[in-house]
């Protein structure tokens, strides 16, 4: 699967296109490399076509420049405007230093440096530079020495500016150091989109517009070149250098964001043979979406972010909000005994475990599953009404859907409504949910994916007892991130709803760094890697583990990670959040994969696209 297509699909629903054409111009090719390795990453369009470098030559003649000592700071030497220079622009009929020479793309400027190194230097370094096709003996209309790069005989390639821009980063042009940082210096851009700072390069001519250049973030560095077509549209006194430049600024997060979750994903899908997944990023408000291979083997439908996943337990965050949400409206307190609610499990355990418990995974000791001999409702009411825990409630932690989907049944009784109907038409649209479902309606089939079970066979979750209570869900990372916005406290929700979303992530019990919330598992803001995945840990998913009480419950915290897998025999899910730091993501398949390869793909996301904002490296 080719990168740039899982790009451009990852792009496609953002408000503002990365693949759209810049204003009066046309895209002729973006291409994104490693710094460090020079490894394109991503290249877009026609990134071989050669044409003039325009001012992105100024790159190389500033470091010739710096490097022979004609060039010696930003502001030395300062030359005088005189009759008969190059004065397309009013501003360049003035005396010019390096500074303005760079950002005002000052020819004049330039031809007084080559003219200074002479023509024998002049080639010399453009050849040792391997700066595309090296040519700069001129042409009939163009002197080589001072116009060699204005539409005359040199040209290069999108790809052959990453080539030349990874020598200069990488300091492997044979040029002193003072070279290579004034140059750098002069590249300075004072935007510093999504905490990224660049260093580029306009350029403009023969109906071209450039920007190429690097942008370093922490310690990743990528080079980039964007080049355009100006269209007949575009007013004349308008370069089409600044409009590459702002188009591929505007563009650049969401396309290296794109680049870095690739790289955390691919090796996922190809290791786990995933025939399909959806992921969805919010970062400081905004989303991204990224979407990989297939919904169907059979139909060949790729994936997108309207595609519907099984959410398995990932939906139990919704029967903890449907829970909170009915104790928003006085309907129920979570500290009820169960049995108010149950009626028919008075007399029973019920009447000592609270609805907390239930939310937690501390009634006891219930077993992972529904008892394979429960067919029915009613059985199940009798084998509650009957069940002994090995050990009292709220003091080991056993994870179950007995468990939530008792939860389900005692909050849906409080409302008065069957659970499907309390969360498709009360719950999901009161959180703006549009294309969430238990059970999925004849529209919208087309859209729901086919799972895959580890032999690669065709399946969906069966309708087996506690099915939609307790693993039902089936959404899109569209909605699903909204979802991830709503418990980060970005969206305007309604004050009751708002403190319902909010309820949930109260800390009721601990477990090593775990902290149980109401179905969210919590970690401190500080926590790594090796903390995420102990909730993936056979024993913490398969075996009851004391846990102690956190009393009074600890109240939400901003600066926390909470996150919660899920799975059914053909799918799997995942979800992670920080609400302090604004950054979440949502991971939906149609073949399941191990939880912890799931957290640790996360994980390396999130420390990708939000380093500031990703969990810190595990605690010694």
């Amino acid at each position: 699967m080719e990168f740039r297509m899982i790009a451009m699909a990852a792009l496609g629903s953002l408000a503002a296109l990365a693949a759209a054409p810049a204003a009066h111009g046309a895209e002729i090719c973006t291409a994104i490399a490693d710094a460090a390795t020079g490894k394109v990453l991503m290249q877009r369009g026609d990134c071989q076509r050669q044409v003039t470098p325009a001012s992105t030559f100024k790159i190389p003649i500033s470091l010739m420049g710096y490097d022979a000592g004609f060039l010696k700071d930003e502001h030395t030497p300062e030359l005088p405007f005189r009759q008969g220079y190059v004065d397309w622009r009013p501003s360049w009929r003035s005396a010019s230093d390096p500074a303005k020479w760079m950002s005002e793309s000052v020819v004049w400027y330039s031809q007084q440096v080559t003219q200074a190194l002479g023509k024998v230097q002049f080639a010399a370094y453009t050849r040792r530079f391997e700066y595309g096709n090296a040519d700069v003996s001129g042409d009939a209309g163009h002197d080589g020495l001072t116009a060699s790069w204005l539409e005359s005989s040199l040209r290069i390639s999108p790809l052959g500016q990453l080539s030349f821009l990874g020598k200069v980063v990488n300091r492997q042009l044979g040029v002193s150091a003072h070279a290579y940082e004034m140059t750098e210096r002069l590249m300075r851009f004072g935007q510093s989109p999504e905490g990224w700072r660049i260093n580029g390069k306009t350029g403009a001519g023969s109906g071209y517009g450039w920007y190429v250049g690097w942008a370093t973030k922490g310690e990743r560095k990528y080079l980039f070149a964007r080049l355009m077509q100006r269209d007949k549209s575009m007013p004349q006194e308008v370069s089409s250098g600044p409009l590459a430049r702002d188009g591929f600024i505007a563009d650049f997060p969401a396309l290296v964001n794109a680049i870095e979750v690739d790289q955390a994903i691919q090796p996922l899908l190809e290791k786990n043979a995933i025939p399909g997944m959806a992921v969805a990023l919010s970062v400081n408000g905004k989303h991204y979406f990224y979407n990989y291979g297939v919904a169907s083997k059979d139909t060949g439908q790729a994936v997108s972010n309207a595609t519907l996943f099984e959410l398995g337990s990932l939906s139990k965050p919704f029967t903890a909000t449907l829970a909170t949400y009915a104790q928003a409206q006085g309907k129920l307190a979570m500290t009820d005994p169960v049995s108010r609610h149950v009626p028919y499990l008075r007399g029973s355990v019920f009447d000592r475990v609270s609805l907390i418990h239930l939310g937690t995974h501390t009634v006891g000791d219930f077993p992972m599953q529904v008892p394979a001999e429960i067919k029915s409702y009613e059985q199940l009411m009798d084998y509650y009404k009957n069940w002994q825990p090995a050990h009292a409630p709220g003091t080991h932690r056993t994870y179950s859907n007995l468990g939530i989907g008792l939860l389900s049944i005692a909050t849906a009784r409080s409302l008065g409504v069957p659970y499907a109907d309390a969360v498709e038409r009360t719950l999901f649209p009161a959180l703006g949910m549009e294309h969430s479902y238990i059970r999925v309606p004849a529209a919208q089939m087309a859209q729901y994916a086919q799972g895959y079970n580890s032999k690669g066979a065709p399946v969906r979750v069966n309708p087996d007892v506690l099915a939609e209570e307790a693993y039902g869900v089936k959404s899109n990372t569209r909605d699903m991130i909204r979802f991830v916005d709503a418990n980060m406290g970005l969206l305007p929700l309604d004050a009751k709803l708002a403190r319902a979303v909010a309820d949930t992530h109260a800390g009721y019990f601990t477990l090593g760094a775990m902290t149980q919330d109401l179905i969210w598992e919590q970690y401190a803001g500080q926590a790594g890697l090796e903390q995420l995945l102990a909730s993936t840990a056979e024993k913490t998913v398969w075996q009851a583990n004391p846990v102690g009480a956190v009393a009074p419950p600890s109240a939400p915290q901003a600066d926390a990670w909470l996150h919660k897998t899920g799975a059914t025999g053909g799918f799997a899910a995942y979800a992670l959040f920080n609400p302090a730091r604004k950054v979440g993501i949502v991971m939906l398949s149609n073949r399941g994969l191990p939880g912890s390869e799931r957290v640790s793909a996360a994980y390396e996301v999130l420390s990708r696209v939000a380093p500031g904002a990703a969990p810190a490296a595990a605690a010694p």
